[in-house]
């Protein structure tokens, strides 16, 4: 029996995942025959190419003449655009979208001439390490990919997400509509071209992991072709799989389309159980942390899993990947030192979801891990993919990394806490770490206690002076308008974030009212009214604060967030989501002060 794990797209192409190196560690250290398969970069190698993006722009083009006469004749317009069809409506956007394009001036041969190249930069240690270079290269991939979504606007694809088509809803039924309609979503098309059925006939299950928002148009439309295909077991897992339970369980149909069974929450037990019994040919309500619908179509759950012992775990298992897919030079490897969050309090979170209760691996575990993957595979760079560590922890796993002679260089997410001393981030550094992604958040006071960080604020920009003195780079999340904040709190964050002196690198985001997290709870208490759903498979919902909608409060931080990055343009890195691989390999072989001081003379254009 083999079972093999599939990454879906789309996400970000520069770095493998650990999810399924993970479950397939754990499966081959049990004696079970099973690989990991990543679609996502096989998506991105394949799509990326300079056919893809003369064939893109000239269906654009033709749908764009087609539809101008009617466009013009017929007078359509913003007034009016609520009172049209969804179907006249994605017309209209991709029209517009198109018209944007020729507004931007780009040149569609040129971006395909200049694309292979590109790509090189990215994967070429000689050209990546020129930020020249690779800047240029990233917006040509930015502009390849705006292309290549003209003939399916307003879906689009990105380096770091895809959006798709807001006219539809992610609700059961407009989902279903759009995992089978090649003209909304370009995933059917290829799928169809890409994957043929017999490739998967030596595996009797296959794993489809889903961990965002930008994976369920994509990633259902793989599992209903495998499902509709082959005879495999199809089962879904991943986080965000486990935040949509509630709707998959009042869906008996998604059973029939999608998948078989659904893996709910931490899969390194449960994933084992399931290949035991199907192995077996036992029934499933023997299995660990799994929905499936039984003969009489009625949608059952299983026993959750036992807790997890972080230090039974095996490695993490790569064999078989093709590093030379990914969009960087060199590869930054994700370990996972803990489940879940120490704190676990802040009323706006729910990464932890889906997770046991807090458990770590011992530090001669979690240097062992590192130990073994540097060895058997020759990595030097690593991502902490934790929700929090505590500091004394760190400062031991620091010092072990340094007594046994371990070189590597890595970074984290971390809280602020004064745990963090100058010592301990020296140590931290003396040990490889290169940057660490702190959860500055909000600068009032006030608003923390109603994010119920449980942190001390005073220390934040001493903590953070003290790790630029020591070689570290700084990465701060930051959240705007969260519920109560006042508009003068809200730019003394905005001040922060502008303060080069302290913040290196920033995430700014939107508070956004997630259906798991502890704030649902709150509403009444927090002002907001006029809660909407986004849909069954969306983990947030709208709401309305003081008036204004979240779209309206969106936008106001769009407009900061861009003003910004016109302003830090020759910045190497100022507003980051999702190139922190990219700053851990620039810090590690420059340092942090060559980075923060290197100016471009690359003129950027995507600021979006």
């Amino acid at each position: 029996m083999k079972t093999l794990f599939i990454i879906p797209p789309q996400w970000y192409p520069m770095n493998a995942y650990l999810s399924a190196a993970q479950l397939v560690g754990q499966l081959q250290a049990k004696g079970f025959d099973a690989k990991t398969r990543d679609l996502n970069i096989e998506f991105f190698n394949d799509i990326l190419k300079k056919e893809n993006v003369i064939s893109a722009v000239q269906k654009a083009e033709v749908f764009y003449k087609e539809f101008r006469c009617e466009f013009l004749s017929e007078g359509y317009c913003e007034e009016k655009f609520s009172g049209y069809s969804r179907e006249l409506k994605t017309k209209i956007l991709r029209y517009i979208a198109y018209e944007e394009f020729l507004e931007s001036g780009i040149n569609a041969t040129e971006v395909a001439d200049k694309l292979a190249d590109a790509i090189d930069v990215t994967k070429n240690k000689e050209r990546f390490y020129d930020p020249e270079q690779l800047f240029e290269a990233k917006e040509v991939l930015k502009d390849a990919l705006r292309i290549i979504s003209l003939p399916y606007m307003p879906s689009k694809i990105m380096l770091e997400n895809f959006i798709a088509n807001p006219v539809y809803s992610y609700d059961y039924a407009d989902t279903k509509l759009q995992v089978s309609n090649p003209d909304l979503n370009m995933f059917v098309e290829y799928f169809d071209k890409k994957i043929k059925a017999e490739d998967f006939n030596e595996y009797s299950i296959i794993g489809i992991s889903i961990f965002d928002l930008s994976q369920i148009i994509p990633g259902l439309t793989l599992a209903k072709y495998l499902k509709e295909r082959t005879g495999a077991h199809i089962t879904l897992g991943g986080n965000y799989i486990y935040k949509i339970r509630g709707a998959i369980k009042n869906l008996p149909e998604f059973f029939d389309i999608f998948c078989d069974s659904v893996q709910l929450g931490d899969g390194e037990i449960a994933a084992v159980k399931l290949v035991e019994l199907l192995k077996d040919d036992l029934p499933l309500e023997g299995a660990y942390s799994l929905m499936y619908k039984d003969s009489d179509g009625t949608i059952r759950e299983t026993e959750t899993a036992p807790l997890l012992d972080m230090d039974a775990l095996a490695p993490p298992c790569f064999d078989g990947y093709d590093f030379d897919l990914y969009f960087s030079a060199d590869k930054v490897i994700p370990v996972q030192l803990s489940k879940s969050c120490y704190w676990a309090k802040c009323t706006f979170c729910d990464f932890y979801t889906g997770q046991q209760c807090f458990d770590i691996k011992s530090v001669k575990s979690a240097v062992d891990e590192i130990q073994y993957l540097v060895e058997k595979y020759g990595f030097e760079h690593f991502i902490f993919v934790d929700e929090a560590v505590p500091p004394k922890y760190y400062n031991q796993l620091a010092t072990e990394i340094i007594k046994r002679g371990i070189k590597i260089y890595f970074y984290s997410f971390a809280r602020m806490e004064r745990g963090f001393t100058k010592e301990v981030l020296q140590n931290l550094y003396n040990a490889g770490a290169r940057f660490f992604c702190w959860g500055y958040e909000a600068e009032s006071e006030r608003v923390m206690k109603l994010l119920n960080k449980g942190i001390d604020c005073s220390y934040r920009k001493e903590l953070l002076e003290n790790a630029k003195e020591v070689g570290l780079w700084n990465h701060c999340t930051f959240l705007l308008g969260y519920p109560g904040e006042l508009p003068e709190e809200t730019q003394a964050t905005k001040d922060v974030i502008c303060n080069r002196n302290l913040v290196d690198s920033c995430t700014p985001s939107n508070f956004a009212l997630k259906k798991n997290a502890i704030m649902i709870e709150e509403v009444d208490k927090a002002g907001l009214n006029d809660i909407k759903d986004n849909g069954d498979f969306h983990i947030s919902c709208n709401y309305m604060l003081n008036g204004k909608e979240t779209r309206n409060i969106k936008k106001e931080r769009m407009d900061f967030q861009l003003e910004f990055l016109k302003k830090t343009a020759d910045s190497l890195w100022s507003i980051e989501f999702t190139d922190t691989d990219h700053i851990l390999l620039y810090t590690s072989k420059y340092g942090a002060e060559w980075v923060r001081n290197y100016r471009l003379k690359y003129k950027k254009h995507n600021f979006g």
